[in-house]
């Protein structure tokens, strides 16, 4: 007995001895993966330039929580900045505004994202929505008063047929409508600012930009005037032409639209550097002339507030633009009394 009993003493002793020198192991926790850990995951990302894991990483949050609006706003923004994925951009910020009606951010941004599927109607309400839930937001004016100007280009591009037509008559009537034409299709429209869209949404305008589009405007809206005049001119030499008095009344109207980017970038100037407004009436009863002296006085001031080579470039072209163009209709009318 008493060699059986110290048999399984000593077993039990080597056992302990062999626990006692096993490792201690803790229990491993699952990890767990939060929508907002993948959130800050994708930022750091976006920052990094790597979109795809962005996109990556937003849409992980989205499947741990659907009802995030953050998350489509997030994942909106690397769509419109890295490939110019604007339809899938403009997809998620919709959703992101199903979820809080209230998202200005994703208003502005859906607005940058029409305006690269040349939905400008869309985008000038994105940019209104905007404004209206935040009247102090300077870029997004800036980005309505954009859209505002496409969107009366893209309505000039669709009379290029007519245009080519007017130049093909022969008579004095139709040579005064075809001049009419000349002006409003003039190359003014490549003195435009196209903004860089990836810093125009990411940081504030630069007020000089906002000096230049509404002088540019300014100066579209008194080549309106111009083809005006030359329609009036076609009417008084031939009361007939029904298509010429369409075309006047329709310059007409593309001329009262210039008001709305006038407007726009004139709030911007206002928010930013608390300059006086351009009159209400300006423009109502304004001669060409007057317009013009606007617009110069807006390239002017880029001149002297920009430090962008590039821009003040162009608003010195845009000076001399204007006083050639006003030196030509002058010339033109001069031979056109002879």
């Amino acid at each position: 007995m008493s060699s059986r009993l110290n048999i399984i003493v000593l077993v039990g002793v080597i056992s302990l001895l062999l626990t006692a020198c096993l490792p201690l192991v803790t229990p491993v926790e699952p990890v767990v993966e939060t929508a907002t850990e993948h959130m800050e995951q994708g930022d750091v990302y976006y920052n990094q330039g790597n979109y795809k894991e962005a996109i990556s990483e937003y849409t992980m949050a989205i499947e741990l929580d659907p009802n995030l609006a953050e998350a489509y706003w997030a994942r909106g923004r690397v769509y419109y900045f890295n490939s110019g994925q604007y339809f899938r951009s403009v997809e998620d910020y919709s959703r992101a505004i199903e979820l809080d009606a209230q998202y200005t951010q994703a208003y502005y941004y859906r607005g940058w994202a029409n305006a690269g599927n040349r939905a400008w109607g869309r985008a000038i309400s994105d940019f209104t929505r905007a404004v209206e839930l935040d009247p102090g937001l300077a870029k997004a004016y800036c980005g309505r008063g954009w859209a505002h100007i496409n969107d009366a280009q893209w309505a000039v591009e669709d009379y290029a047929e007519q245009f080519m037509l007017f130049e093909s008559q022969g008579n004095l009537s139709h040579a005064y409508r075809g001049r009419g034409w000349f002006y409003v299709k003039k190359p003014q429209w490549n003195l435009a600012v196209v903004p860089d869209l990836d810093r125009a949404v990411e940081q504030e305008p630069d007020l000089a930009e906002a000096y230049y589009n509404q002088g540019f405007a300014l100066a579209k809206k008194a080549q309106w005037a111009v083809a005006i005049a030359d329609y009036d001119k076609a009417i008084a030499l031939d009361p007939g032409l029904d298509r010429s008095c369409y075309n006047r009344d329709w310059a007409l109207s593309m001329q009262a639209a210039w008001g709305l980017p006038i407007a726009d970038y004139g709030e911007v100037i206002q928010l930013v550097s608390g300059d006086a407004l351009l009159p209400d009436n300006q423009g109502d009863s304004a001669t060409e002339k007057q317009e013009w002296n606007l617009a110069i006085a807006d390239y002017n001031k880029v001149i002297e507030l920009s430090k962008d080579p590039a821009l003040v470039q162009k608003a010195k072209e845009a000076i001399v633009f204007i006083d050639e163009l006003r030196e030509d209709i002058i010339r033109e009318d001069k031979q056109c009394c002879k």
